[in-house]
């Protein structure tokens, strides 16, 4: 039972985006030594054998070192690969990608094997991995899993670390205007109030429409706990006793502990910010009431709360989207009454919903949290204000505390402070940003992406690499 704020080290987007387990990963076709699909891969001069990195002593570890000693090493037996495919694939992933296609594909990456990991990020269900070949080619291995830890999501793409960034906001508003996805970049100097760059896909005419966050919404639950010990009716320190009723599914570790298990309400808000710990993120809305994060939602600017008015908890949208049956039609068409009545007659004991079933994009039926860029602007200023208050210390700290950007970015003199909270669901990808400048200007980026095709957003390394590009460019930007 932690009794002291948990801290988890500094991580990529990646780490901290799952909402739901889906199987938004699922790329693959053969394709010679090259990426799959008939991408070339990035290649790079190579200087000598690459140096290994050590793979997490997790679940997603151990089945990345399957996928690399896969494409590294020749089976012993024909139908070795596929076999131990079998076993590994959940089953959402298994109707699209089969066993003997996967074969396939480690067949084509073998030929320029062995393949050796340099550069790993990884969280729980989740892993960005870069690999080397004999001759420097690079790709990146991106592995999700789900619930029951059975690969979810596999993809191989050219890696990042080789991806020439964008020098110009020209170059950035072009790659945009490339994605598949209905995609919006806005960048904004929060300082002027200036947006520097707005930049939409073919699909996204209109920057300023609402979309779907996925996880962000937790921006608010911070806002509302905030509130609350400001008031004087919470501590950072209030002791949260976690309950079956408040138990959700990936992402985040809570789930997993026994109820009863007792977490402090700072405990809880760094989880679910740094980790996007859905069950810590329904123990705090439980907590301080879902009417206090509606109310949030509006004392922190968003342009109009009821679109997000009944709250969602995390495990209601898995019973409405993906319960047996899915009540997303009825979500869809009804009012806000009649949403209220969905919420009140979902159960309270264990989650009952299969992982597996978590495929379906639901955010066209309007079962996610909805914003649009300036209402993330507007969120990250105002916990930005709360943290001056005496008691809103620990707000600064806690968004601070994963901030979703490479060691490029991060580790660069130009910024003396970076929050950040990202969000994915089925068809949903997306991501916010605060930076503080080392001359004292303060920016904001936000990028959210939606389809009705989840395999429009399979590489997550490309999209967030359009929000370093843009961090770069801000470091010299007047």
């Amino acid at each position: 039972m932690p009794s002291t704020p948990r801290t988890a080290p500094a991580r990529t987007a990646l780490a901290a985006l799952a909402l739901t387990t889906a199987a938004l990963l699922a790329g693959c076709a053969g394709g010679g030594a090259g990426a799959p699909g008939g991408t070339p891969a990035a290649s790079a001069a190579s200087s000598g054998s690459p140096t290994a990195v050590a793979l997490p002593d997790t679940a997603v570890g151990e089945h990345a070192a399957w996928v690399i000693e896969s494409i590294s090493t020749e089976p012993t037996e024909p139908d070795q690969i596929e076999g131990q495919a079998t076993e590994r694939l959940s089953p959402s992933v298994a109707s699209q990608l089969t066993p003997a296609q996967l074969a396939e594909v480690f067949t084509g990456l073998r030929a320029s094997g062995p393949w050796v990991p340099t550069s790993v990020q990884s969280a729980e269900g989740q892993a960005l991995i870069t690999i080397v070949d004999r001759d420097g080619q690079k790709l990146d291995l991106q592995l999700s899993l789900d619930g029951e830890e059975l690969i979810n999501g596999i993809l191989f793409s050219p890696s990042a670390a080789d991806r020439v960034p964008a020098a110009s906001w020209q170059e950035l508003d072009d790659t945009i205007a490339q994605f598949a996805s209905d995609t919006t970049l806005v960048v904004t100097d929060v300082t002027s109030g200036e947006r520097i760059l707005e930049a939409t896909s073919p699909g996204q005419s209109d920057p300023d429409e609402s979309k779907p966050s996925g996880s962000m919404f937790k921006l608010y639950v911070l806002g509302a706990v905030a509130d609350a010990v400001g008031a004087g009716t919470l501590a950072w320190d209030t002791p949260l006793t976690l309950t079956d009723a408040v138990k959700s599914l990936p992402s985040g570790d809570l789930r997993t502990e026994p109820s009863g298990t007792v977490i402090t309400v700072q405990d809880a808000a760094a989880a679910m910010i740094s980790e996007s710990d859905n069950t810590a993120t329904d123990l705090l809305i439980a907590t301080v009431g879902p009417e206090a994060v509606e109310r949030s939602f509006a004392d922190l600017g968003h342009h109009d709360p009821a679109e997000n008015t009944p709250l969602l908890t995390t495990r209601a949208l898995f019973e409405l989207g993906w319960g047996s049956p899915s009540s997303a039609a009825e979500w869809a068409s009804a009012d806000a009454d009649g949403r209220r009545a969905l919420l009140a007659g979902l159960p309270t004991g264990l989650l009952d919903v299969d992982v597996a079933a978590v495929t379906t994009p639901v955010w066209e039926q309007g079962l996610d949290w909805f914003t649009t860029p300036d209402d993330l602007v507007a969120v990250h200023r105002g916990l930005q204000q709360k943290a001056e208050a005496p008691t809103g210390a620990p707000v600064r700290e806690i968004l601070a505390i994963n901030p979703g950007l490479g060691e490029e970015i991060t580790g660069s003199d130009a910024w003396s402070y970076i929050a950040f909270k990202g969000g994915s669901s089925v068809g949903v990808l997306a991501g916010s940003w605060y930076l503080e400048r080392s001359d004292g200007r303060a920016f904001t980026i936000s990028i959210q992406g939606s389809s009705g095709d989840p395999a429009e957003l399979t590489d997550q390394a490309l999209f967030f690499g359009q929000v370093a590009d843009a961090a770069a460019l801000l470091e010299s930007q007047d």
